[in-house]
């Protein structure tokens, strides 16, 4: 049972190369395929991959251009950026960093280019607000807690030793 226990935590604390997969389609010659980071995805610092392949043998295709153009309706907002293997982590992603400055509803339309050939694949995501800021660093601040709970809890233990041997 516990070695359930121990594979589920690590199950959940696994993520994937380059976060959640928001589409994959074929559009021939070639598959796109959309990630974006974080989980989920909130206004400020985002990181938007896409892997293209050949349709069919899967191998990923390294000289497209690929731009990522994103509109709120909302709030009137329009950000083109182009993505890059030089910005990804991955080398056979073609990867954009940008700053979502609203939250709400956004309609991209990703456009994957190579030669003459080009074609553009529209999707959706919805940013979610920004974490408050004590939300954003409690992992920061766990170890200092659990240093200073494991230290208190041996003072006791060393204090009940020296009580029992008097």
């Amino acid at each position: 049972m516990k070695r359930f226990l121990f594979i589920l935590l690590l199950a959940s604390m696994a993520t994937a190369d380059s976060g959640l997969i928001r589409l994959s389609e074929v559009v021939p010659p070639w598959r796109v395929t959309v990630m974006t980071d974080p989980t989920p995805i909130r206004k400020g610092l985002a990181d938007i991959s896409v892997l293209i392949q050949h349709a069919q043998s899967r191998e990923a295709v390294l000289d497209a251009e690929v731009t990522l153009t994103m509109v709120n309706e909302a709030e009137e907002l329009t950000l083109s950026v182009r993505a890059t293997r030089e910005q990804a982590d991955n080398r056979l992603l073609y990867s954009a960093k940008c700053v979502l400055p609203a939250a709400g509803d956004w309609n991209v339309t990703t456009t994957v280019s190579r030669g003459e050939l080009s074609h553009s694949i529209p999707w959706q995501f919805t940013a979610a607000p920004p974490l408050p800021p004590l939300a954003a660093i409690w992992p920061w601040l766990l170890p200092g807690v659990v240093a200073i709970v494991l230290y208190a809890a041996n003072q006791r233990l060393r204090r009940n030793q020296r009580t029992v041997l008097t």
